[in-house]
């Protein structure tokens, strides 16, 4: 019988990218879900402000808003020091941090490719290899409700290349491939590693990327919402998965990348050709 004087204590979540977007969405949902929860992001007063909505949703929650760019090794030292400071463990990490890159291979800088994968891929290894410590701590506690889990935020382009889009899609496939790695060394720690693969989603994401968007994407207004990702987050801590495809979108399109790749390039030769 549980003890109800003395319960066990909230799982606790970080969460990378937390300001904005689907990272702030996801904050409101850990929170009112029955986790504490670490707001990480580089905005001070817009990382305040989804503090605040996360404790009206989550009222329970201890939630810590804390300054960090993923892309400096001593600011994600620092704050993964002051997770265990204040809570001696982590059960849930979500890699969301990044940002978008536009143009063809000729034409983009090798320093927006660099800055691409400095995010989207490097920051969420740092904070992965900062947060091991903490993750394997939960997962030694009795108390413990579940096991640990790493959540990378990746994309349909993690697992097929668009044109116009290299810089961001190198950046997506690199972080699948550390997700497959990081999955089988970690098993038998029971330590699991889930990817969330949204599809074009609501968010400031698209005014903040660089370089012009190709006009055969789908339109932002058109996606789905941060909201719903952020539960597909919640599901995919609470029940860990090797891949969630959010949209009727990306699965088809990764049925069809499996089954005749080649067909797909076609397709996509004949979109541009049509925009043309």
């Amino acid at each position: 019988m549980a003890d109800i004087t003395n319960p066990p204590p909230r799982p606790v979540a970080f969460i990378s990218g937390a300001s904005s977007g689907i990272g702030a969405a996801a904050g409101l949902v850990f929170a009112a879900a029955g986790y504490d929860v670490i707001l990480a992001a580089r905005r001070q007063e817009r990382l305040e402000k989804a503090a605040a909505q996360a404790r009206a949703a989550g009222p329970a929650a201890q939630v810590v808003p804390l300054v960090c760019d993923v892309t400096a090794d001593q600011a994600v030292e620092k704050a993964f020091r002051a997770v265990e400071e204040r809570f001696g463990r982590l059960d849930v990490l979500i890699n969301n941090a990044g940002f978008g890159v536009y143009g063809a291979v000729a034409d983009t800088p090798l320093d927006s490719f660099r800055a691409s994968m400095e995010t989207n891929f490097f920051g969420a290894l740092r904070c992965t290899q900062a947060a091991l410590p903490l993750l394997r701590q939960a997962v030694r506690k009795p108390v413990s409700r579940q096991r640990a889990v790493v959540v990378m935020v990746s994309s349909f382009v993690g697992r097929r290349g668009l044109p116009l889009m290299s810089a961001y899609c190198a950046s997506k496939f690199a972080l699948e491939a550390l997700s497959e790695s990081l999955r089988v060394e970690l098993h038998d720690e029971g330590i699991a590693v889930a990817v969330v693969n949204p599809g074009v989603t609501r968010t400031e994401f698209f005014a903040a990327a660089t370089g012009t968007r190709p006009a055969i994407n789908l339109a932002p207004h058109k996606g789905m919402s941060p909201e719903a990702v952020a539960q597909a987050l919640l599901s995919a801590a609470r029940h860990p998965c090797r891949n969630r495809y959010l949209t009727l979108a990306g699965k088809s399109g990764m049925v069809l990348q499996w089954l005749a790749p080649s067909v797909f390039d076609y397709l996509l030769i004949r979109s541009r050709h049509n925009q043309d």
